[in-house]
């Protein structure tokens, strides 16, 4: 074998090393702690249509739940001016958001914290795309803590007492889950 085929294979070798464990720490991550609900990018054109639709002058946005950071290093990009805070309760999905905002360049606060014991009275925008169990308690959360004129946006799954503003269909043909990416958007009183 000549020299550069070693080489090669060398890289190959060592890509495989890093690369495995890591896609496996994903797999059982996801296994124990539950998959992701990942935003689509239609889903986020519109979120970001929506949030310059409603909130002109819009400074704090809260991605609660953000898992692997897809969302809010899309929201970066269209909308570069925003101060984004993203959580999510799994330190693994934060380590992987975090290298991938180093790698793409663009400055996201991504925090490991429970969505329910986080400080959301500075937030404008708070989006969330979590299971409907959630959405009672994070309703209750969000009454109490957001400032007036907050918006809020959910995806999919909606709050029982809180009417929505507006219902932005993102995907219009029929699918089997009731209101699969629909954004749900509640203005706080």
């Amino acid at each position: 074998m000549t020299f550069l085929a070693y080489i090669l294979l060398f890289i190959i070798l060592g890509l495989f090393v890093i690369a495995l464990p890591l896609f496996l720490i994903l797999v059982i991550e996801s296994l124990v702690r539950g998959h992701d609900l990942p935003t689509s990018r239609r889903a986020t054109r519109a979120l970001a249509d929506t949030i310059r639709k409603y909130k002109l002058d819009v400074k704090n946005f809260y991605d609660l739940g953000c898992a692997h950071g897809a969302l809010s290093l899309r929201m970066k990009k269209f909308l570069p001016r925003l101060k984004i805070c993203a959580i999510d309760n799994s330190a693994v999905r934060i380590f992987f958001a975090k290298l991938k905002s180093k790698i793409l360049r663009r400055k996201v606060n991504f925090q490991k914290q429970d969505i329910f014991k986080a400080d959301l009275r500075n937030a404008d925008v708070v989006y969330t795309y979590l299971w409907y169990d959630l959405m009672p308690i994070l309703e209750k959360k969000l009454q109490q803590e957001l400032k007036q004129g907050a918006v809020v946006i959910t995806n999919t799954s909606h709050f029982q007492n809180w009417q929505p503003t507006e219902k932005v269909i993102t995907y219009p043909k029929v699918s089997s889950t009731p209101d699969f990416e629909t954004l749900f958007v509640y203005i706080k009183d």
